[in-house]
């Protein structure tokens, strides 16, 4: 719990502190920048232990002042080695990172990162994918059947209008509810995983953020550089786009994650992936109901070897999609393509299906579609994956998500 480990830093005031990536409440790029920055502890040395092996993950922690990063399972000879290392060097001044350091908001409704209990009723709730394809657009004659906007997932329970990510397919769902709403206000709920292009890229396109009438809430956790807000509005600079964030008309608020969030109807959790940089998915449970929206997540066992930690990794993956009603799962590659690109944070699609399997999911809509898998490819891969669920009688519904799919649960 990061923070639990701020707070016990202050009042311990350590020489070395060791610290994970994946935690709930504050997660270790966020720990990192309060350790060195202008209230944290002067020449205090930093040793980040994680499982993701992901040069942007390293690259990053240092950023934020770490002084060395250790990928697990490490022997503890090597870590005893660091921090001797560390401790014999003579202290330093700690400067305050180059990026900016929100401070801790205050949790939201929950502290655990479990979902909040719900009472079953009888508001209706539908999925509709808008955007499906991973990592760049894909337009074209080949994928007109599967679609080729980048993700962007719309949820409704009863009225609460909840969006999962701000790719390309933003744009239409944009179009979409100023013709249902008319003239009428819109509140939603944006969620973001994380901000890589194809998961942001459609916001500024999103027709809604320019009517002064309507209201939304952006929800994901602090970044690996600072304020979820600088991000977006890094997005926006002029050098990429004409009108800044500041000067859209609606009413926009930015919320940084630390625990479930409470929306009513509705409660929202999130878990940490294996991707490189700050990467989270999430958990809707409504009412009796669960819809798990797990992108660009590469599985700790294909990526770290089969050993204790890797398999508590994923296992924690597993729990967090128990019994899922819907379970949307990145799945990028066959097992051949995987072989060459292996370390990019995606997954198999043999890995989306076993993951569903122990999970229980009831269905499993495979999304975040390789931008080079044409319409006929992916027939043949989901009649793959459907082999697999059927082979291991798990009862497992398994489809492929598509741009203007629309599920009622």
């Amino acid at each position: 719990d990061g923070q639990d480990g701020w707070e016990k830093a202050q009042a311990f005031q350590p020489d070395l502190v060791i610290t994970d990536l994946m935690m709930p409440r504050m997660h270790g790029y966020e720990f990192c920048e309060h350790l060195k920055g202008p209230e944290g502890i002067k020449g205090v040395r930093i040793i980040v232990a994680s499982s993701k092996p992901f040069a942007t993950d390293k690259a990053q922690a240092e950023a934020v002042g770490a002084d060395a990063y250790l990928v697990k399972p490490y022997t503890p000879a090597a870590l005893l080695g660091k921090v001797r290392e560390l401790l014999s060097q003579a202290p330093s001044e700690s400067p305050p990172p180059a990026n900016e350091t929100a401070p801790a908001p205050a949790p939201a409704a929950g502290q655990a990162q479990e979902a909040l209990p719900v009472t079953r009723g009888q508001l209706p709730l539908y999925v509709h994918f808008w955007g499906t394809r991973g990592s760049c657009p894909a337009p074209g004659a080949a994928t007109t059947r599967y679609g080729g906007n980048t993700a962007c997932t719309e949820v409704r329970v009863g009225e609460t209008l909840i969006i999962l990510d701000c790719g390309s397919g933003m744009r239409e769902l944009g179009s979409a509810l100023l013709r249902e709403y008319g003239e009428r206000p819109i509140t939603g709920h944006i969620f973001v995983g994380h901000t890589h292009w194809d998961h942001i890229q459609g916001f500024p396109f999103f027709a809604p953020l320019y009517n002064p009438r309507n209201s939304f809430t952006l929800y994901s956790v602090h970044g690996a550089h600072g304020s979820l807000e600088s991000v977006f509005r890094g997005s926006m600079a002029s050098d990429y786009f004409p009108i800044p964030l500041k000067n859209l008309a609606c009413k926009l608020r930015f919320t940084e994650m630390t625990g479930p969030v409470d929306l009513g109807s509705a409660q929202v959790s999130f878990a940490h992936l294996n991707h490189p940089g700050i990467c989270i998915g999430f958990r809707i449970d409504a009412q009796g109901r669960s819809v798990t929206y797990l992108s660009d997540h590469e599985r700790f066992a294909r990526l770290n070897g089969e050993d204790d930690n890797s398999r508590r990794n994923d296992a924690r993956m597993t729990e967090f999609a128990r019994g899922s009603d819907l379970l949307i799962r990145e799945a990028q590659y066959t097992q051949e393509e995987y072989s060459a690109r292996r370390g990019w944070g995606h997954s198999t699609f043999d890995d989306a299906v076993l993951e569903a399997l122990n999970a229980g999911a009831k269905k499993l809509a495979i999304f975040h579609h390789d931008p080079d898998h044409t319409d006929d490819m992916m027939d043949g891969y989901i009649r793959y994956c459907r082999g697999l669920a059927q082979k291991a009688a798990g009862g497992t519904d398994c489809f492929a998500a598509r741009d203007g799919l629309r599920i009622e649960l």
